[in-house]
């Protein structure tokens, strides 16, 4: 179905830039050809190698994603252009005297290519950069006095990979140990390929500290690649996974529960799939609730169970700007940041890493989070 797409909108590419031309038609047919070889990149890697997503040297992770991304914005561009133009017709219908845009088809093409393939390497540059900090702070009116100020750090779909290797995930250790936090949570997706081949780039986990401990949820993509292995290795690396199950931490004289769901993927793989009721069977219902659920849409459950904070990814923020609305459609309307849900409140993270098979993130950056817990009265 993905293939069937991308050779449709291929297509429109052609026909609607290079079609009109004013070149001959063996150098037509050339950059017809590469338009579809590179709009099938996804479906030529997994002939090539049975994956989507294949070992390649970071560089050449970086070089597909520029031309595959300039190729998805250029599609973008195009459909923007034809709405300019159509908008412009119908105006002349009414308007004669309305002009038209002075550039003709190869002063488009050419403008379009360029702005596309210049967009992409920043979108590129923006996906595999180290991320930022991000810090906030939010309230839950059932915290208790001791606990205001309480700083938990969470990083949420590092995709650790050939294009989020070791030298990256040593960065964004440094980072998160160098803010000093009392807990440390990742929400899903911890890796992308067999955890055989993820050990070196994953070693540098090893070195997270808080004195409240490292936790995480489950993403999809833990099963795709082996889940039980992928907790086996999480646990190596001192995160400990929270699989439909709770934790009570005690600090400060007081007690907070941390609890962590499996993801909406694991039926299809023979697992249970998340359960917020028994993941918080036994919790003390006085104590403040923090839930880890890889997918936001799952806030409604975690109303109904009395969370207070969940804490979420998977969206990656829409990673391009101006479209990512499509994605918090698929999502119920989650994308990234603040929402409500009754009392629940819950936090959308954009992501510390994303899948490397579109690494484009155009204005949508990724974070590290640090989130700083209040007490009082939410609004």
């Amino acid at each position: 179905m993905l293939h069937i797409l991308a050779t449709s909108l291929s297509l429109y590419v052609i026909v609607r830039l290079i079609l009109p031309l004013r070149l001959p038609l063996w150098l037509k047919l050339v950059l017809s050809l590469l338009v579809v070889l590179v709009a099938l990149k996804l479906y030529f890697f997994r002939m090539a190698f049975g994956t989507m997503m294949p070992e390649l040297p970071r560089w050449l992770t970086a070089a597909t994603g520029v031309l595959h991304g300039s190729l998805i914005l250029l599609i973008i561009l195009c459909a923007l252009r034809d709405a300019l133009l159509l908008a412009l017709w119908m105006a002349r219908k009414a308007l004669p005297h309305v002009p038209k845009l002075p550039f003709s088809n190869g002063e488009w093409a050419s403008g379009l290519l360029a702005l596309s393939l210049l967009l992409s390497a920043v979108a590129v540059w923006q996906a595999l950069r180290v991320p930022d900090v991000r810090k906030l702070s939010l309230t839950l009116p059932r915290l208790p006095q001791a606990l205001n100020g309480l700083r938990i750090v969470q990083l949420s779909d590092p995709h650790i990979s050939s294009g989020f290797p070791r030298d990256w995930v040593q960065a964004v250790v440094d980072k998160t140990n160098a803010l000093k936090p009392d807990l440390i949570v990742i929400t899903g997706d911890l890796a992308d390929g067999p955890p055989v081949w993820r050990s070196g780039d994953l070693a540098p986990l090893a070195d997270l500290r808080a004195p409240l401990g490292v936790f995480s949820c489950t993403g999809n993509h833990e099963y795709y690649w082996g889940y039980q292995g992928w907790m086996a290795k999480s646990r190596e690396q001192g995160i400990r996974p929270l699989e439909n199950a709770h934790v009570v931490l005690e600090t400060r004289g007081q007690k907070l529960v941390l609890a962590g769901v499996t993801d909406q993927a694991a039926p299809a793989f023979g697992l249970p799939g998340p359960d917020m009721r028994r993941a918080l069977e036994g919790a003390p219902r006085n104590a403040a609730r923090i839930m880890l659920a890889h997918r936001p849409r799952l806030v409604e459950q975690s109303a109904q169970e009395n969370v207070d904070l969940q804490l979420s990814g998977h969206t990656h923020g829409g990673q391009l700007f101006g479209v990512n609305q499509i994605v918090g459609w698929f999502n119920d309307g989650f994308l990234a940041g603040t929402y409500h849900a009754g009392r629940t409140l819950l936090y959308v993270s954009p992501g510390s890493g994303l899948w490397t098979g579109f690494p484009l993130r155009l204005f949508v950056p990724s974070e590290i989070t640090e989130i700083t817990l209040r007490s009082g009265k939410n609004g």
